[in-house]
């Protein structure tokens, strides 16, 4: 069974506060006979400076089951994001992205998730139950050229802190037609390199993705 709460507070155009919390708790089978639960809690706050450039950021805490394999049952997670427009630099977009997981927490959302297929992600080799926590960087930028045309970049770079894993490094760039109000279409190429000295088991060298979208809204 699953259970979410969101409650928020915005006093004016500038500032808002929250906490949420997600619970997903085993109600039959294994997930209940072994204690599988995953207990989710966060605060987030975000502070627009001008309506063209945002400071926000989440801090999550966990409460895992006792049958998780684990090093730490009751991990943590934050994420910081500066978000300036391009209304404020002119020509381009800017989204600045610091992020921490501690490697024993469940649920992390890869980069790169499509909700179909396998696709590579800068968080593949992530040592998912280690006593030790992951730290991201990201940089995005998107560049609105008129009302068809807009760019982006994008570079992420991952280090897991654990010495036999090395860090991982992903670049995209990618290009979006507005054909009509209805119909659009994206092309993008994203390479992912994972570091040469991986164990078996984990992701290494380099691996590239090519992917054509095309958006229908009715």
């Amino acid at each position: 069974m699953n259970y979410m709460l969101d409650l928020n507070w915005k006093p004016n155009e500038k500032f808002v506060l929250g906490a949420t919390g997600y619970w997903f708790v085993g109600d039959a089978g294994l997930p209940d006979e072994f204690d599988m639960d995953v207990n989710n809690y966060g605060i987030y706050a975000g502070f627009k400076f001008t309506p063209a450039i945002e400071l926000k950021g989440i801090y999550y805490f966990q409460k895992l089951g006792d049958n998780w394999a684990v090093a730490e049952d009751s991990p943590k997670a934050w994420k910081a994001v500066l978000d300036v427009k391009q209304e404020a630099l002119k020509f381009t977009s800017l989204w600045l992205q610091y992020e921490q997981v501690d490697n024993s927490f469940m649920g992390l959302n890869p980069q790169n998730n499509m909700d179909w297929g396998v696709v590579p992600s800068i968080s593949d080799n992530r040592p998912v139950g280690a006593d030790s926590t992951s730290k991201y960087w990201m940089i995005g930028a998107t560049q609105q050229w008129n009302d068809k045309w807009s760019t982006f970049l994008k570079y992420a770079h991952a280090d897991y802190d654990e010495d036999w894993l090395d860090d991982a490094k992903n670049y995209t760039i990618g290009v979006n037609y507005q054909y009509t109000p209805a119909i659009a279409f994206q092309l993008t190429y994203d390479h992912i390199d994972y570091g040469d000295t991986n164990p078996d088991g984990y992701s290494n060298g380099d691996n590239h993705v090519v992917k054509f979208r095309t958006t229908v809204n009715f």
